[in-house]
């Protein structure tokens, strides 16, 4: 009894099983979270370090410098990257994927412990965040007064920090929700200069005696036998306007402060604002929870908000910027595209076949299969995004050659043999079912490297080859199950109906023209084999050596998502409200543009509000603009980023700016696709280099903009003082600078505490037009225990220009210059840019490097260099036990540089640039176009082992397995369709492979029946040479 036979006999069993696992994967099909892309970006920690009233080369000095050099002493780090303004350092660690988010995140604790005894004095604790694709927010929505409620946005911040953001933290699928847009409420006391001179005070005077009168005194404890009572005297103020009735010690007598200031409710000076779809408002990131669902984090806030609308009616919630659109339209084009791969594929089969009943049976096996991998994705932790879908879609091909090798040859059993339906399915499972598990676990093979390469290339494509295998092994038990149970109910011995029989005329035609071409050429290729094989090796050297560079090469290709961010600063000293008004010109243009649909607008940081960026100056924004999808408009994104790049040149006040599609950068941490990074000591000559660098570059075709990270253009004022007079008048320079940094900048005195609400800062300083100009300075009066002194007799005030931030990487100061594209391949770009730069002439001790997308693009095409030529090694091997020869090997594997030559050209054809996944597309490749070698060969084998001749056997082979290697490779390619058209949002991340895969089978399945006998013969005669020797 057969290995098939002795399962047949238990169908309820098989049954039974088949319905368990289509139950099962429904239910998991349904619960898959749902994802854009895999989470890739590696484990990455900020550190926010604070020291007020340092200057950025102090900060750079006496905070930055020491502790980078303690965190770039951790195991498994990447790279450490530190970026110092005034009064704040930030640095980021970014590790390698081994390491881990929270073991990073305990590791830079730890060093920062070891490190800050050794920091200066007033370092404020520093702050800590974990930064990977799960802080990145999945929504942002905008929260802004409505007409008529008479709130300010300061106000609004209040609320949103007190009240609605610990609303929706209450939400379990909700991790974090981060608040941005300056306006944070502080309690303003402002007094006119002269006033201070004429009643002898200074403000550090009048802050001493906030700090001292608004505060709880306790005043003891009360003990008795039978109690204890404590004692307080109570001196914090419950308002703002008790603030007026504190008094101010004069010489002798006081004065009341409401009599000499003017006291507010406002809020801290802006240097960060936000705007949500035009309109200025507290921004909130909605962030999901460590191994979080997107959708379900969406989905819980969206309800959540609404609660909060009902809750304050006097607020208006509007997202600004949201994943779930992309998401929810992505997987519809996917489960579109799916759609349309099976009615292709299976048309396919229908045509070829020509048979109705069979067709049919090999249909079955597609939603059984897929549904089984469904339940295996849900079993190893998968999610659905467009990685994991493409694969499903990829594998509507792959799946079906299995079903179609055992149907068709259970039919030719039936026909040819004579034998009954059962007998037909059992002998023409038993004798397909090694050859096609050979097959199926050679594809499968070729995955397997993949999967433990190791790097961003295993992050995005281990889930892909996860699922390919899933929908493989599936499939190979369901063809040699399923389809042998089913058959004998589903096919006949009897003759084909009239419409089977004129497309079998059809079919046969077609094919046996097909057989009469290869077996022509086959018999020529004996006879002149090098006239024959000579061609075949020019072409694979005019492809690899002068097409494949045409092509050009991605890390991964741009995608048209909708999305357009416009990166951009404005001048030098320009106010935040001046930079506001040139905003609105930047929103008006997109707001009026065609198929806009929402927009979220940041400009400068908070500390410690990561996720809105954590390292922008207050000259510095990002828009970030949702247009309706590419489906529904007559622009491309970039025709899109061009005309907006050409109307926002026009709005005058910008410095630099970028337009560019959501995604440009594979990783978050590439800063932009060509970044020139110049490393060296003297920041002076570092600017020379970068300004002259950029220069050359813009002669590069395919850079559409380009700017460096930072100038020496931050205007400040150097008060240089009179140390004598200083001495004389009894101050230091640290007196006057302190007096000074309060009346312009504003000290903290003392805190307005409020019941369940975060303390207010209550600042003393200056009126806001004595601390607006350069005059307003000279002419500041110094109190000092002598009487007011002009600053201008202390001191002489020099105008300079700075650096407004300065940049570390790797423990060098360095200077960027970031370019960035529109579809060039990054390739074409760094050749460009090797050749603009190749005369430069660096001094020594500076170094130019090429950051930005060409490094970790060579880093991951290293990585499957070595998972190729792993696969092919197991692909070699796997094949030896199967054939039992050393030889046939070599002759199966010869199919694989043949369907090298189809996919270079495949690529150049269609204009798709080599990337990653067309990489991985050549590794799947090399998998399936060595199945319709082994079936070929294995007929050969068979057919010699009964008897026949060498050429018998071999045109034998020929004429039986055309068909089904036609069958096979048309149904693959056709199912691989709408991805290489591109049917879905985002799916031009991975069309390439599709590209690949069918160029690859076309020119390689064509070959294949020609020169792989023909191999076979060759060393089939030198074998026998040998043997005869």
């Amino acid at each position: 009894m057969t290995f098939v036979e002795r399962y047949l006999k238990w169908p309820h069993l098989i049954l039974a099983l088949l319905f368990l696992g289509v139950v099962l994967g429904i239910k998991s099909f349904r619960e898959l979270p749902l994802n854009l892309f895999p989470d890739a970006n590696y484990p990455q920690i900020v550190v926010v370090l604070s020291l007020p009233g340092a200057s950025a080369e102090d900060v750079e000095k006496e905070v930055v410098i020491p502790v980078e050099k303690e965190l770039a002493t951790l195991s498994l780090v990447r790279k450490v990257r530190s970026v110092s303004r005034d009064g704040v350092g930030v640095l980021s660690v970014e590790f390698e994927y081994e390491k881990g988010l929270s073991a990073a995140q305990v590791d830079v604790s730890s060093a920062l412990d070891r490190i800050l005894s050794d920091l200066p004095r007033g370092l404020l604790p520093p702050r800590i965040f974990k930064v990977s694709d799960v802080t990145n927010p999945v929504m942002t929505v905008a929260i802004s007064p409505k007409e008529g409620s008479n709130l300010t946005l300061s106000e609004v911040r209040r609320l949103a920090e007190e009240y609605i953001k610990p609303s929706l933290l209450n939400v379990p699928q909700i991790g974090d929700v981060e608040i941005f847009g300056g306006y944070q409420p502080e309690v303003r006391v402002e007094i006119e200069r002269d006033t201070l001179a004429r009643y002898g005070l200074s403000l550090a005077n009048v802050a001493a005696a906030l700090a001292s009168q608004n505060t709880n005194w306790p005043a003891g404890i009360i003990r008795s036998n039978e109690q204890e009572i404590f004692i307080k005297i109570p001196g914090e103020i419950a308002r703002p306007e008790e603030l007026k009735d504190l008094t101010i010690p004069l010489k002798g007598k006081s004065i009341r402060l409401g009599d000499i200031a003017r006291i507010t409710l406002s809020h801290e000076d802006r240097n960060s604002l936000f705007h949500g779809n035009g309109r200025p408002a507290i921004g909130l990131n909605v962030l999901r929870p460590e191994n979080g669902n997107v959708m379900a984090t969406i989905e819980a806030a969206e309800k959540a908000l609404k609660k909060l609308k009902v809750q304050y009616p006097e607020l208006s919630f509007s997202i600004a910027d949201t994943q779930k659109n992309i998401i929810k339209t992505s997987l519809s084009n996917l489960i579109g595209a799916l759609r349309d791969a099976i009615i292709l594929t299976v048309a396919v089969i229908f045509l070829l076949m020509a048979r109705v009943r069979a067709t049919l049976l090999a249909a079955v096996s597609i939603p059984v299969t897929y549904f089984l991998t469904f339940f295996l994705m849900k079993l190893f932790g998968l999610e659905l995004n467009i990685v994991t879908m493409t694969a499903v879609i990829l594998a509507v091909g792959l799946l079906v050659d299995d079903s179609i090798v055992v149907a068709e040859n259970i039919e030719r059993h039936l026909r040819e043999k004579g034998l009954s339906p059962r007998q037909a399915a059992i002998s023409g499972t038993q004798e397909i079912m090694l050859a096609d598990l050979s097959g199926t676990f050679t594809t499968i093979l070729v995955l397997i490297p993949i999967m433990f390469v190791g790097g961003y290339v295993e992050k995005i494509l281990r889930p892909l080859a996860m699922v390919l295998t899933m929908a493989l092994t599936a499939s190979y038990i369901v063809s040699v199950t399923i389809i042998p149970l089913l058959a004998p109910y589903v096919l006949r011995a009897g003759e084909p109906s009239r419409f089977e029989k004129f497309l079998s005329r059809v079919s046969e035609g077609f094919l046996e023209k097909f057989r009469a071409f290869y077996l022509t050429l086959f018999r020529f290729g004996v006879r002149y084999k090098v006239v024959l094989i000579m061609p075949a090796v020019l072409l694979m050297v005019i492809s690899v050596k002068k097409i494949m560079p045409l092509v050009g090469r991605d890390l991964m290709p741009p995608m048209d998502t909708g999305i357009v961010k416009i990166s951009f600063e404005v001048t030098p000293n320009t106010p935040i409200e001046e930079a506001e008004k040139i905003i609105r010109k930047m929103e008006n243009t997109l707001e009026n543009y065609p198929g806009f649909i929402r927009m979220a607008t940041v400009m400068g940081s908070e500390p410690g509000v990561i996720s809105f960026g954590a390292d922008r100056t207050p000259r510095q924004g990002m828009i970030t603009v949702h247009f309706v999808d590419r489906f529904h408009r007559k622009e491309n994104i970039w025709q899109i980023e061009n005309h907006l790049y050409s109307e926002f040149l026009k709005i005058p006040g910008l410095k630099t700016l970028h337009v560019f599609e959501f995604g440009a950068t594979p990783l978050s941490s590439i800063a932009a696709p060509v970044d020139v990074m110049v490393s060296g000591s003297d920041p002076r000559i570092l600017h020379k280099l970068a300004l002259e660098i950029e220069n050359r570059l813009y002669k590069v075709p395919g850079l559409v903009s380009l700017s460096h990270t930072w100038d020496f253009d931050r205007q400040e004022f150097l008060i240089k003082p009179n140390l004598e007079k200083l001495s004389f008048y009894g101050l230091t320079p640290e007196i006057l600078a302190r007096e000074m940094a309060m009346g312009f900048s504003g000290g903290k005195a003392s805190f307005w505490r409020v019941p369940e609400e975060r303390p207010y800062v209550i600042k003393v300083r200056f009126l806001p037009y004595e601390r607006d100009s350069l005059e307003s300075l000279l002419n500041y009066m110094v109190p000092t225990p002598k009487g007011p002194v002009p600053l201008k007799e202390l001191a002489t005030v020099e105008k300079d220009f700075v650096r407004s931030v300065i940049v570390r990487d790797n423990l060098s100061p360095v200077i960027d210059v970031l370019g960035y594209r529109r579809k060039t391949a990054i390739s074409h770009i760094q050749e460009g840019v090797g050749k603009a730069l190749s005369d430069l002439k660096v001094p020594s001790g500076y170094k130019l490097s090429q950051e930005g997308e060409v490094k970790p693009m060579k880093e991951s095409f290293a990585r499957l260099k070595d998972a190729l030529i792993l696969s092919l090694i197991l692909l070699y091997f796997s094949l030896v036990p199967t054939f039992r020869s050393f030889r046939h090997p070599i002759t199966i594997m010869v199919a694989i540089p043949l369907a090298l030559i189809g996919a270079i050209w495949g690529l150049l054809l269609v204009d798709r640039h080599f990337c990653m996944p067309a990489s991985m597309g050549m590794i799947l490749l090399s998998g399936v176009v060595v199945n319709n070698s082994i079936l070929l060969l294995d007929f050969i084998e068979k057919a010699r082992q009964k008897g026949k001749d060498l050429k018998e056997a071999v045109e034998g082979a020929i004429r039986a397995r055309t068909r089904p290697i036609l069958m096979t490779a048309l149904s693959t390619i056709t199912g691989m369709i709408p991805i290489a058209a591109e049917r879905a949002i985002g799916l031009e991340r991975l069309s390439p492979l599709a590209v690949v895969a069918i160029g690859g089978l076309l020119v390689g399945t064509i070959l294949t029946l020609v020169y792989v006998p023909l191999f076979y013969v060759f060393l089939e005669k030198v074998r026998a040479l040998v043997s005869r020797k």
